[in-house]
């Protein structure tokens, strides 16, 4: 059983070898996800836990300066990135707007329920004095 050193070595290795084959081959494109080394696909490639990444301070090293060399090749990578930025600060603000919008049609909805109210009391008055005009007018029928 090997020791942890000796594993984090030997990760490192596999993983300095990985990389060479990456530039020999170029396809280190392929492993770039938002200006960023896709750790996750890189460690199921290489068999080891993706924690070494973290963990490992050789490959971490080597990771966050593989993140800054392959990252800022890709020009669209950092547009794309740009535009993702811009489109999430375009639907906050239209969260903004519909929240605003939500709280006055909600005080809208308030003060017509009041008014509803009202106006409902209104009319049982109207019903209350109409039933007793009624009664009134039928008991002095007679006398008329």
């Amino acid at each position: 059983m090997s020791s942890g050193r000796q594993l984090g070595s030997e990760n490192f290795a596999r993983f300095v070898a990985w990389v060479s084959e990456r530039e020999a081959r170029g396809d280190h494109a392929d492993y770039i996800r938002r200006g960023k080394l896709n750790r996750k696909e890189v460690a199921t490639e290489l068999g080891f836990n993706r924690r070494s990444f973290g963990q490992n301070p050789a490959i971490k090293q080597l990771v966050e300066e593989l993140d800054v060399r392959w990252g800022s090749q890709h020009p669209a990578l950092s547009k794309s990135i740009a535009e993702e930025s811009a489109a999430r600060e375009r639907a906050n603000d239209r969260m903004k707007r519909t929240a605003t919008s939500n709280s006055k049609l909600l005080q809208r909805i308030a003060s017509l329920q009041e008014e509803n109210r009202q106006l409902r009391r209104e009319l049982e008055e109207v019903k209350h004095f109409k039933s007793a005009r009624d009664a009134f007018l039928e008991t002095t029928k007679d006398f008329r």
